[in-house]
This record gives C-alpha cells, sequence and structure tokens, in this order.
C-alpha cells in the first residue's frame, strides 16, 4: 500500500514538474522575437522602391486588433487594411523636413506577405534620415531589419525594436552615417525564463530516474 502511495505521489509531481516546464517553455517563447525586413533599393528604371516582408499572420494579428474580428470578407478588402495600417504607421522623412510620400502601393499575399510601393519625392543631398515603422507594435519583441541598398546610403543593417521605439534615426557625420545609440536589455532578468527551464528540466529528469 505504502509502495502505491509513494508511486502515486511521485507520478502526480511528475505531471506538475512537466506542465510546470511546459508553461514556462511557452513562456519563453512568447518571448522570443519575431523577424520582419524594410528594402529600399532603386530599379533598373530608376524608381526607389521600398519593400516590407512580413509573415501573413503578423498582418492578420495586427489588422484583427485595430478593426476587429470579421473586419474583411475578401482578400481585397484584407490588402485594404494593410495598406491602412501602412499609411497610419509608416513614415521616411529626409533632412528633417522631408516627408517622403508613396504611390502604386501594392500587397502581395502568401505564406510571406509583402508591401510593395514605390518612394517619391527624395531629395539630392540627404544628411539624416528618421524611419518609423509601427505596424507590427502590437506584437511581443518584434523586431524589423532596415536594409539601403542605396547610392550615398548606409550598407549597415539597422533594427527597429522595443528599445528604439520601432524608429531608425542617422545622421551623416564626416562621411559616415551614424546612429545614436539606444538602451539595451541586458538586464540577468531576461534570460530567468530560460533558467527556470533548465533547473526544472535537469529536476525531472533526476526524479524520474529515481
Amino acid at each position: 500500500m505504502a509502495y502505491v502511495v509513494n508511486m502515486l505521489c511521485k507520478n502526480t509531481t511528475l505531471k506538475i514538474i512537466f506542465f510546470s516546464l511546459l508553461w514556462v517553455s511557452t513562456s519563453a517563447l512568447a518571448h522570443s522575437p519575431d523577424f520582419y525586413n524594410i528594402i529600399i533599393s532603386k530599379t533598373e528604371n530608376g524608381q526607389i522602391v521600398l519593400q516590407l516582408n512580413s509573415s501573413l499572420t503578423a498582418f492578420q494579428q495586427e489588422v484583427n486588433y485595430v478593426n476587429g474580428e470579421g473586419a474583411y470578407k475578401s482578400p481585397e478588402e484584407f490588402q485594404d487594411l494593410v495598406l491602412q495600417l501602412f499609411k497610419s504607421r509608416f513614415s521616411l522623412i529626409l533632412n528633417n523636413n522631408d516627408t517622403l510620400r508613396f504611390k502604386n502601393s501594392k500587397v502581395f499575399l502568401g505564406h510571406e506577405t509583402k508591401i510593395v510601393t514605390e518612394i517619391i519625392g527624395i531629395p539630392k543631398d540627404i544628411k539624416s534620415i528618421h524611419l518609423k515603422n509601427k505596424i507590427f507594435k502590437g506584437l511581443h519583441n518584434s523586431q524589423t531589419v532596415v536594409i539601403f541598398l542605396l547610392d550615398g546610403f548606409p550598407k549597415d543593417k539597422f533594427t527597429l525594436q522595443r528599445d528604439n521605439q520601432h524608429e531608425l534615426n542617422l545622421t551623416l557625420k564626416e562621411g559616415k552615417w551614424e546612429v545614436p545609440i539606444g538602451k539595451r536589455d541586458d538586464t540577468p532578468l531576461k534570460y530567468l525564463p530560460f533558467l527556470i527551464t533548465l533547473i526544472i528540466g535537469g529536476f525531472l529528469l533526476f526524479v524520474s530516474r529515481k
């Protein structure tokens, strides 16, 4: 009888540990970043084009959050809502006062969904860039990689994230582009979920072998 009780207690403990481990692992994954990218380049015919790439799921989540479930009934209506998000949450300003405009904006649906638009109004002399993308600000820990493939623009990759309010500021100094150093989340607490997962996993393995 004592053996049966002992086994029941052990099984109950294992279940508790298992579900605790599952919960912590899920929590840790929820904090992993979701990546998107923005590419600004020049076509063969001289057009400056911006391409924003993301998952279809990310766009759906933001569209539903802003407009509510059932806001669209066709792919065309969904595309229109995505473009509304882009117009309201994305901006590109050069030299602190030249707000660039976009035309012929289109949404290409797929597992990887894209917004492609032509940029107009770029001045010849560029001394600063301010880019803001808050389309996915509602998604926890979203990160957008920005790449400029234009003459005179930095070829480095820059990341928009929560730490910099999903904004990028570049200034031209002595022939080089400089970006302000933002605050970094280097606190040990951000690694706590992974540490707890490791500890519980090790304990679960130890108990299962007893």
